[in-house]
């Protein structure tokens, strides 16, 4: 139980002077009654009679409103006892304002008390008085929603942090805190705050990072009205009653194709959801077959900022979507048509399809004249046509190191170069209380600082940002990826802090300057030994320097070694096409059929890149725990830290192995992993020290 925080002699006379104020003989002996009307008070809640208790805790807290232990102990009754009828709202107006701020402070203490014992529950209730006596601070707020989500109240958390979200939408940190801890897939009724906060977090992609937030914007959608009739397609028994629902649409049934939460959701989110897709896919079809039509009568006009927010959506899943014979003719017939005579709608939605930087590469001008009086297509042109040129000439100045001489590397380098991996859109660039460091005491310090294996930048551009004083160098073996990351640097304001690289891991080995911390996370699993690319690592981190590790799980991913068969047995290609195919023969397969279960649960089934680094990779690598540890002990590292990003396994963690107050102990996790085989679903992702 928390300790006393009444005030003692001495605290009063600290709060009296630096207040100015002097107490009275009235005051002091109230504070006295007020003392053993607590001391009555507790021993009968103690004896369970809580009832008789109340009056007198209430009397003592009227007495001597500091005693921030008695309104924590109503509070609790309050929750725990309803039948009580105790109203923590009454009890608080007889409050005076100067004691407010009294518990306040006493409230903070005991909230790190209460977190420090990972006393969870308490500690909501707790916050939860923090934000009824200071109900106009969304940080505090946000603050409830935090915990809320590690006492399994997921929802209520996101609604909250929603809150706090709309009382201060200029707010980058509370935004940031609400996206990064969305993990409801579902909801149970329809929040207008939380959709309005995913619409302030949309209007700041740099901001916030949506990364993980799809799931909770089309659970959100389920049950908002707006789309009901949308969802209701996904019971049509054939595609003709679905093209009969789109004939009848007008302004006020189709007004959900021009909300804004809908549209931009689709310009920076991967949709991860198969009803989705099939939704999306009909919708295109629909508009494409009967594009002449719709232009002659006017009713285009519905699908405009519709399609060119679909067009986006199809260029980051890199056109993963199935299409039919008749439309593959359709869009050839309107190419050739639209680079004779353009046309931007028709140019829009030929982007649904194949990328304006192949199919208009000599109709530029025009593209950029249409952009100057539409927000939308302005906004498609520079995804499909501005940036990937952008890229092509930041190839050219990407400085090479080393050789690159392992046949593994070269095959796999050449399948980045072909779906650099992964396309993204939006990230946090500021640092953030809840960012995954190793020693939050080295934030703010001159680190040097290697990403090894940095893709298409995201790693790098993170680290740049939790360590504003770091120097940061990125390396990568595909080209293609490392300019896609220099440019999304450029865009956030942070190219200048770090170094992109052409180079191989092994060719690491020989570099001069040692990194205080190396983050090399999903790319080991994917050299020839990945021992000896660790080792290379090793080699280059000064001693007390920090690795942040990934690799794959042998236990989690058996739905991806089946995968991997099943292509094998199909002898589906690599290609766009071959993939195409891949996922149309999974979403075939009987709905009970495990590996089609763990597939369309996986984000990273519904982007070509993604498909292809999931299961079609040319090498990969899965290991356990204990084979982890051995490399470890053998490279004089030790376990510090597992980043858990999932609250309900973080909680379920915590009641396993309480006393592995860091979550760092590796045999523990192994027997968490054997009793959770999923946990590990994307990789094992931990921190690790060096220690000589």
């Amino acid at each position: 139980m928390i300790q006393s925080m009444s005030m003692n002699r001495k605290q009063r006379r600290l709060q009296e002077k630096k207040s100015g104020t002097k107490t009275t003989k009235k005051t002091r002996d109230n504070a006295a009654l007020a003392l053993e009307k607590k001391a009555q008070g507790n021993a009968l809640k103690a004896a369970g009679k809580e009832a008789d208790a109340v009056p007198l805790l209430k009397e003592a807290l009227r007495l001597d409103p500091t005693q921030a232990d008695v309104h924590f102990a109503l509070a609790m009754m309050a929750r725990t006892s309803p039948e009580l009828g105790l109203d923590m709202e009454e009890v608080n107006k007889t409050l005076p304002k100067a004691s407010k701020e009294n518990l306040l402070g006493s409230y903070s203490a005991i909230l790190v008390i209460l977190k420090k014992k990972r006393q969870y529950k308490e500690a909501h209730i707790c916050q939860e008085e923090f934000c009824r006596l200071l109900p106009d601070d969304p940080m505090a707020l946000m603050d409830l929603g935090l915990i809320q989500n590690l006492t399994g109240g997921t929802e209520k958390a996101v609604v909250d942090m929603a809150s706090a979200v709309c009382m201060a939408p200029d707010n980058k940190v509370i935004k940031s805190v609400f996206a990064t801890s969305l993990f409801t897939p579902s909801f149970s009724k329809f929040y207008p705050e939380v959709k309005n906060a995913l619409l302030e977090c949309f209007k700041s992609i740099y901001d916030v990072n949506l990364f993980r937030i799809a799931g909770s914007w089309l659970g959100l959608m389920f049950k908002d009205p707006l789309y009901s009739e949308l969802f209701k397609t996904q019971m049509m028994k054939s595609d003709e009653e679905f093209y009969s629902w789109m004939d009848a649409l007008d302004e006020q049934s189709g007004a959900f194709l021009k909300d804004p939460y809908f549209t931009e959701g689709l310009r920076v989110l991967i949709i991860a959801y198969l009803g989705m897709e099939e939704i999306l896919t009909k919708i295109r079809r629909y508009i494409t077959l009967n594009f002449d039509e719709l232009t002659q009568n006017g009713r285009i006009e519905l699908f405009e900022h519709f399609i060119c927010a679909l067009a986006e959506q199809c260029f980051f899943n890199e056109y993963v979507y199935n299409e039919e014979e008749q439309e593959t003719k359709e869009i050839l017939a309107l190419i050739n048509k639209a680079k004779n005579s353009p046309d931007k709608t028709a140019v829009s939605l030929i982007a649904c399809y194949h990328p304006l930087n192949q199919t208009f590469k000599a109709q530029e001008r025009q593209l950029h004249e249409f952009s100057k009086t539409d927000v939308y297509f302005a906004k498609l042109v520079k995804t499909q046509f501005d940036d990937p040129a952008e890229e092509e000439r930041l190839k050219q100045s990407i400085p090479v190191y080393g050789a690159f001489a392992n046949e593994i590397s070269k095959a796999v380098q050449s399948q980045y170069e072909e779906n650099p991996y992964p396309r993204w859109t939006t990230l946090c660039t500021q640092p953030m209380p809840t960012d995954d460091c190793p020693d939050n005491e080295t934030r703010n310090d001159e680190l040097n600082i290697l990403i090894a294996g940095c893709g298409t930048g995201r790693q790098p551009i993170s680290a740049a940002a939790r360590h504003p004083n770091a120097k940061v160098t990125a390396i990568d073996l595909s080209r293609a990826s490392i300019a896609y990351g220099m440019r999304k640097a450029k865009e956030c304001g942070l190219d200048d802090r770090i170094k992109f690289i052409h180079a191989d891991i092994l060719s690491m080995a020989d570099w001069e300057e040692q990194f205080d911390m190396i983050e090399c996370s999903g790319v080991l699993h994917h050299m020839e030994d990945p021992f000896e690319g660790w080792k290379a690592l090793n080699n280059i981190l000064k001693p007390g320097g920090y690795f942040k590790i990934g690799l794959y799980s042998a236990t989690a991913r058996q739905q991806i070694v089946e995968a991997r068969t099943f292509i094998q047995k199909y002898d589906f290609p690599s290609t766009t096409e071959g993939i195409r195919a891949c996922r149309k023969a999974v979403f075939e397969l009987p709905s009970n059929d495990p590996m089609r279960i763990y597939l369309l649960g996986s984000g990273d089934f519904y982007a070509t890149s993604l498909v292809r680094d999931l299961i079609f990779h040319v090498q990969e690598h899965r290991m356990t725990l204990p084979q982890i540890k051995g490399m470890m002990d053998e490279l004089g590292l030790v376990s510090t830290k597992f980043s858990m990003s999932n609250p309900d396994q973080v909680a379920q963690y915590d009641k396993m192995f309480p006393g592995d107050l860091k979550r760092c102990n590796i045999e523990n996790w192994a027997i968490f992993e054997e009793q959770n085989p999923l946990t590990f679903i994307s990789m094992y992702q931990f921190w690790c020290q060096k220690m000589t």
